[in-house]
This record gives C-alpha cells, sequence and structure tokens, in this order.
C-alpha cells in the first residue's frame, strides 16, 4: 500500500482536504464519515480528509479493500464489487468518501445506489482513480460555486434539447439523443445530471475534483465515430489516436495497432454489455489540467467524455436489466459540442 508517509506532505493538502470536508461534503460535529480506500490508495489523501474530519469533530473510520487492478487481475469480474464487511460500513456513515485506485466499486455499488438516490440518507463524494495532483494542482483550484452555475445552466440547455452532436478537428462524429420523460414514464429523474463537487445534502453525490452534466442516451440513439487521442479509464493514454465505431448506441469496431487499442478490444470482449454506451458528458472545470488522467481530463471544460458499460441501472429505464461488470469513459479532447445545433462549446470555452 502507498502509505506516503511523509507527515509534511498532508500539510500541503490540507487547503483541498478542509474544501471538500468542510464545504462540499459539509461535514459537522459528531457524524461520521467513512473513507474507503485500497491498496492503491495514496494514504496522505485519506489522511488528511480524516483529519479535517476530526477537527470538526467529527467520527472517522478508513476501511482498506483489496486492489481490483482496473479490471484486469484474478477476478475481473468484481471490479465493481465491494467487500461485504465495507457494504456494512457504508449503512453506519453518514457521509462516504471513495479514494480507491484499483476500480470504482465504491462509488458504483449497489448499496452506494440505495443510501444515496433511494433512501437519501447519506452523501457520497468520489475520489477515485486520483493522484496527490488531483489535490494540489488543475481541477481542484476552480470556484466550485461557479462551477455548479454552470453545471446548471447546461443542464438546463440538455434537457430542452433532442439530440447533441459532439465534434472534433481529428475526425470525431458522434451524435446521441437526450432521454425524456416518455422514454423512462416511472423513472422518477433526472434525466440530465449534474457532478458539481457538492455533496452536501442527504441523497447526493459528486466527484472531487469535478464539474460535469451528463446523461445516459436514449436507447439505440448513439451512432458515429471516436477518434480519441485522450485517456480511457481501465486502459490507457493511447500512444496514437484509436478509432471507434459506433452504431445503434453499442461499439461495434476499434480500429487501431497500439496496445491501448488491443486492451479495449479484451475488455469489451470479456465484459457482458460493456458495449453499451450509458453515458454523454460535457465537462465544465476550467482549471482541469489535460495529463493523461481521465479523472482530471473528463471533466475539463473543452473535453467530453463517452462512457461505455452501464454506470446505473436506473429502475424503470432501459438500462435496468444489463449487466454492470464495468463502466468507463472515453475522454475527447478539443471537442465543438451541439445541442440542437446551437453551439455550446468550442475552443474550450462555454458560450452559453
Amino acid at each position: 500500500m502507498n502509505y506516503q508517509m511523509n507527515e509534511a506532505r498532508i500539510l500541503d493538502l490540507a487547503p483541498t482536504a478542509s474544501l471538500i470536508v468542510r464545504d462540499l461534503l459539509n461535514l459537522k460535529f459528531d457524524e461520521e464519515l467513512l473513507l474507503i480506500v485500497d491498496t492503491e490508495s495514496v494514504m496522505s489523501m485519506a489522511y488528511s480528509l480524516a483529519f479535517v474530519a476530526s477537527e470538526i469533530g467529527a467520527e472517522y473510520s478508513i476501511s482498506v479493500m483489496p486492489s481490483r487492478e482496473k479490471g484486469f487481475g484474478r477476478k475481473p469480474r468484481l471490479i465493481s464489487v465491494l467487500p461485504k464487511a465495507i457494504e456494512e460500513a457504508f449503512k453506519g456513515a453518514d457521509a462516504i468518501i471513495g479514494l480507491t485506485r484499483g476500480s470504482f466499486a465504491p462509488s458504483s455499488a449497489s448499496i452506494q445506489m440505495d443510501l444515496i438516490f433511494k433512501k437519501k440518507v447519506a452523501r457520497y463524494i468520489s475520489i477515485a482513480f486520483r493522484d496527490l495532483e488531483s489535490f494540489t494542482r488543475g481541477g481542484c483550484l476552480a470556484d466550485y460555486h461557479q462551477i455548479r452555475e454552470n453545471c446548471i445552466k447546461v443542464k438546463k440547455e440538455m434537457e430542452n434539447s433532442k439530440i447533441i452532436k459532439v465534434e472534433t478537428a481529428l475526425g470525431t462524429k458522434f451524435s446521441a439523443e437526450i432521454p425524456k420523460i416518455e422514454d423512462s414514464p416511472t423513472f422518477k429523474g433526472p434525466y440530465v445530471r449534474i457532478e458539481t463537487g457538492w455533496a452536501d445534502q442527504p441523497g447526493t453525490e459528486s466527484g472531487f475534483p469535478d464539474g460535469e452534466t451528463f446523461f445516459a442516451p436514449r436507447q439505440y440513439s448513439s451512432n458515429g465515430v471516436l477518434i480519441i487521442d485522450g485517456p480511457i479509464e481501465y486502459v490507457g493514454l493511447p500512444k496514437k489516436p484509436i478509432k471507434i465505431i459506433i452504431e445503434k448506441g453499442i461499439i461495434t469496431k476499434v480500429e487501431g495497432e497500439v496496445y491501448e487499442a488491443q486492451r479495449l478490444r479484451e475488455l469489451l470482449a470479456t465484459m457482458e454489455d460493456s458495449e453499451i454506451i450509458g453515458e454523454v458528458a460535457v465537462g465544465l472545470n476550467d482549471r482541469s489540467l489535460i495529463n493523461g488522467n481521465v479523472q482530471e481530463e473528463k471533466k475539463a471544460l473543452g473535453n467530453v467524455h463517452i462512457g461505455f458499460g452501464v454506470a446505473r441501472r436506473f429502475k424503470g429505464t432501459w438500462l435496468e436489466n444489463l449487466k454492470k461488470d464495468i463502466h468507463s469513459d472515453i475522454v475527447i479532447r478539443k471537442a465543438i459540442v451541439r445541442l440542437d445545433g446551437k453551439v455550446i462549446v468550442k475552443d474550450n470555452r462555454l458560450l452559453i
């Protein structure tokens, strides 16, 4: 485990830890904070968060789970699965932060969805796959009040639009239909969601660093070609651009001779329903870095990420009966984003 036993380094992380715990998570005196790490986690990040919680007068626990080795370990089917003991720990916490680096298991487990979305008794922040840079540079330095305003603004534009189109100078041409209430009348929504960094009330979640507006496209509606020079979660940063072909909502072909293309093909072949396009998201953080880290880059203003595999099997939607073996994000850099023909993002700027 990467304990990072440099006590002085924890001081460097204190401003960001305070922002997360005091403001974005709104942790209170006598509340209980659960920090979930794995054997790859940077422990100085967890310790800095625990220290701030202790200063507030809250209780904290740090639970360690095995690394899922990004889906290519001994048990790839467990990539999104929490140990049962940590599932029980979830139930006793008022607030939870996932800091795992081998998988998104704390962020995508059924217990997380139950406590946040259904029962609305806890709040959650994902800091999965982040490293020390995520606490010291880039997206962590953004104005999170402005991030929230911009996410809400884009959400309203999406809800009033039918189609999103994404293009790049490299040749990406992708489109998808935005879901509406008539598609899933029993689902209470929202159909377009935001992640602003804020999870200050029970029943809310976010990531950190953060800043995106996103949706699961209407079934069979995603089509086009992606030319990828950005990072792909569980795969890496391609040495040369990869071409991905999408037809009627699924990835039908991956072209490229680089190692990352082969690894992506392997993942799609071994994980059931991983070829499904389950998310389209527009990054809105103007401080996020272009550094090869998916979790940093996908939030960047000007970048778009397309998620394959199922992130949430929301009851009443077409995603409900699909396998949830994996959800991974493909980052598209320097995108032009249109909603019903109206350009909302271009040249790394928000135009609304």
